[in-house]
């Protein structure tokens, strides 16, 4: 739970979406949902927007350190390595999401990648 790169992670996550509320005008409606043409299929305000990824980051994180300190001793080997690179993974990934956030309510074009 306490890896520095999951720590530097959430760190970014926060600083991303500090950001976003400082940047991002308040009123509009940003983008959380894109489609597989990247299309926006669904939008939120901005403040929901922007708080969807932290409250995700923290109900995996609350997850992680249920499983860390629920599980038995026979489990834990079984499982540290997914524990090990999960978290920072997903925060990561969250992190990524909310990044695309940001830069799409401030309007920069993003290249996202088209299915054939």
């Amino acid at each position: 739970m306490r890896s520095p790169l999951a720590l530097l992670c959430f760190a970014g996550l926060v600083a991303i979406t500090a950001w976003g509320y400082f940047a991002v005008p308040s009123g509009l409606d940003l983008p959380v949902h894109w489609g597989l043409g990247g299309e926006v299929t669904a939008t939120m305000p901005r403040n929901w927007a922007l708080a969807q990824m932290p409250i995700a980051t923290a109900l995996i994180w609350g997850v992680f350190y249920l499983i860390t300190t629920r599980g038995t001793a026979t489990q834990r080997p079984s499982t540290a390595i997914v524990l090990r690179w999960g978290l920072p993974v997903l925060t990561a990934l969250f992190a990524v999401v909310q990044l695309a956030i940001v830069l799409t309510g401030l309007g920069v074009a993003l290249p996202f990648f088209h299915a054939t």
